[in-house]
């Protein structure tokens, strides 16, 4: 178990009282507004000496000391996903068809905590902190609109503090690395055109479910055939949609997938590949392909000195060295403007727990206090 300050402890209702507000109000991307003024209401009651709308329904809050010797920012995000919720909790989600299922809104009330507890202490912190409340995690990433309209300025930040609760780690643990701990990713688009024909007569047309069929089947060898085995890659073709009926050949068939790496030139070598593959099987079966990317992250790469400066912060007990996970998050956006630690506070109990982004993920609310003392520790609040 994680020994707890005093004053934390005492914050266990509120904590409580804003996670479950947050999770009946979740909402999509950028489309937060309902959450965006919830958090606004709470932190102007704090008074801090900044508060405004960051991007794109993003919020930055800041609390200066009188004598800053740095400025730190505690990140949380905000949106919730495009899953119907099945816990049967009494506080489940009222806005049908989303629900918080990565415990974003866990995310938030600690942060929010974090912010009263330094808004009461503000006569005697040594240093600035600065909030900020992202959208759009779980889509197509709110943390670059947030840097480009300031987040990171005025005062300028040092450093930055991530965290996420974390279902694939013990309670009462804190699981953090050097370097890489989340992966680049990529996911892309692909639509392959052919001409369709009656399905007695296939040698009219140009099947482009078969062409997909074997690009499918190839992309299995990226990364068997084409990666160094230390290296590490994923390509998963996540969607396809395509074909008319039962006797009519294929004109056009949808593909949606995602890459992911911890190195950028395996990352290139990927895409290469998949690219290449893509036109062999337009030259194979006559059909047209397109391929687009809408969206990429860098890798989450832990600053080495920020994680031996926070590791020493946590007893044998607490501390739990992470491995790199696959998944990905664009609180690396923020680590390529200034140095960031992005750590895991575990929420698993003695049988597990459920998976992020299942229909059932709920967590232990304890967890929220151990949020919060992270973040104390790891900021040198005292």
């Amino acid at each position: 178990m994680m020994e707890i300050r005093e004053a934390v402890k005492q914050q266990l209702n509120e904590a409580v009282r804003l996670r479950r507000d947050l999770h009946r109000i979740p909402g999509y991307s950028f489309d937060v507004a309902q959450t965006r003024d919830y958090l606004m209401d709470y932190l102007k009651a704090l008074a801090p000496d900044e508060l405004r709308i960051c991007g794109n329904n993003g919020i930055k809050a800041v609390f200066r000391a009188q004598e800053p010797d740095k400025t730190v920012a505690v990140r949380a995000d905000m949106d919730a996903l495009r899953i119907p919720e099945k816990t049967g909790c009494s506080f489940a989600s009222q806005n049908e068809g989303l629900m918080h299922a990565c415990g974003h809104d866990g995310h938030m009330a600690i942060a929010l905590v974090c912010a009263k507890l330094v808004g009461e202490a503000r006569a005697r912190i040594n240093k600035n902190y600065v909030f900020l409340f992202q959208p759009a995690e779980e889509t197509v990433g709110g943390a670059q609109p947030m840097i480009e309209d300031g987040a990171l300025e005025s005062p300028d930040v040092d450093e930055i503090y991530g965290i996420h609760l974390w279902p694939y780690l013990s309670f009462g643990t804190i699981g953090m690395k050097a370097g890489p701990i989340m992966a680049q990713m990529c996911d892309f688009l692909i639509d392959i055109r052919g001409r369709g024909s009656h399905g007695a007569k296939p040698q009219d047309g140009n099947d482009a479910l078969v062409a997909a069929a074997q690009f499918i089947m190839g992309v299995q060898t990226i990364v068997s055939r084409s990666i160094d085995p230390y290296e590490t890659a994923v390509v998963t073709i996540g969607r396809i949609e395509g074909g008319q009926a039962q006797n009519v050949i294929c004109e056009n068939v949808h593909l949606e997938g995602t890459m992911r790496a911890f190195e950028p030139k395996i990352m290139e070598m990927v895409k290469r590949r998949l690219r290449e593959l893509l036109d062999g099987i337009g030259i194979m079966y006559g059909v047209k392909c397109g391929y687009h990317e809408p969206m990429s992250y860098p890798a989450v790469v832990n600053d080495e000195q920020l994680f031996e400066h926070a590791a020493v912060k946590f007893s044998k007990e607490e501390f739990r060295l992470a491995r790199p996970f696959m998944m990905a998050e664009d609180f690396s956006n923020f680590q390529r403007a200034v140095p960031g630690l992005y750590s895991f506070i575990g929420v698993a109990g003695p049988q597990g727990a459920q998976p992020l982004h299942s229909a059932e993920f709920n967590f232990n609310e304890q967890a929220l206090l151990n949020g919060v003392e992270y973040f104390l520790r790891v900021t040198d609040f005292e």
